[in-house]
């Protein structure tokens, strides 16, 4: 397989870097919060996708939405931002 020329390489770099610098200039307009919501959630999509059977139909976003959260409440050690309200339940549950 043939190396790219040194021009592609150093753009496709540029490319990374300025896609990384927007990344984080958008995280740090978060709240912690929102940001700690945000990863529990992408995480989570993350595996339920990882997970989803080969070949089959992809659910609407709707009920992927709802399917990550369902997942994301089953674990609440592993997504505290998406469980925090529990804490404030007197039984804690929702």
């Amino acid at each position: 397989m043939d190396a790219l020329p040194d021009f592609l390489v150093r753009y496709l770099e540029q490319r990374d870097n300025a896609r990384a610098d927007a990344i984080n200039a958008f995280l740090a307009t978060l709240t912690d919060r929102e940001r700690a919501l945000m990863r529990d959630a992408a995480v989570m999509g993350y595996v339920r996708g990882r997970t989803h059977p080969q070949g089959e139909k992809h659910p609407k976003d709707s009920a992927v939405f709802a399917e990550v959260i369902d997942a994301a409440l089953a674990f609440p050690d592993l997504y505290p931002a998406i469980n925090a309200h529990l804490a404030d339940e007197p039984d804690g549950n929702a």
